[in-house]
């Protein structure tokens, strides 16, 4: 039996491809208003200079199969490129590897895909609560840590104080 061939109806592709036009700039004209909403965040926190990477779990999947290999989405605070800010991370993680981390990928909030930005924007108020917390341990380690260095230092001047070091 031949085929028979069907032409493709052509009918309505002038008008969707308008339509198209249309919601491609009304797209991209609102995905460009989220990243600079999310720009003026990032600028906010970097100007406190807090020098901290803190990362948290958009979402982790795993299978009743494997559930050793799970395929990960972070939301991440940290330094790229020499510039703190947003980072979208993606990569499956094995547990039985020592390396862990398989097809790992990064971006900047601005560089990521479109969807992977969509799926993490509502994550930044957890990344921020992350922040606060790493801030509040990080004080404390340093706290201790300042403490010890004063210890050593009061050492050190005691001699010079006793004379027992040439100047």
């Amino acid at each position: 039996m031949p085929l028979t061939r069907q032409k493709p109806d052509l009918s309505s592709v002038e008008s969707d491809l308008k339509a198209l036009a249309t919601a491609s700039k009304t797209l991209n004209n609102l995905t460009d208003q989220l990243t600079e909403q999310v720009a003026q965040i990032e600028s906010v926190i970097s100007a406190l200079n807090l020098g901290l990477r803190v990362s948290v779990t958009v979402h982790s999947y795993s299978s009743d199969e494997e559930p050793w290999l799970s395929s990960d989405l972070r939301l991440s605070y940290d330094k790229n490129d020499g510039k703190w800010g947003f980072e979208i991370e993606e990569f499956d993680e094995d547990q039985n590897d020592p390396d862990h981390y398989r097809n790992y990928k990064s971006w900047t909030f601005k560089d990521a895909p479109r969807a992977l930005r969509l799926e993490v924007v509502h994550h930044i108020p957890d990344l921020i609560k992350a922040l606060v917390k790493e801030s509040e341990t990080v004080a404390k380690q340093v706290t201790e840590k300042l403490e010890d260095a004063k210890a050593i230092a009061s050492t050190l001047f005691k001699p010079a104080l006793d004379g027992a070091v040439r100047k």
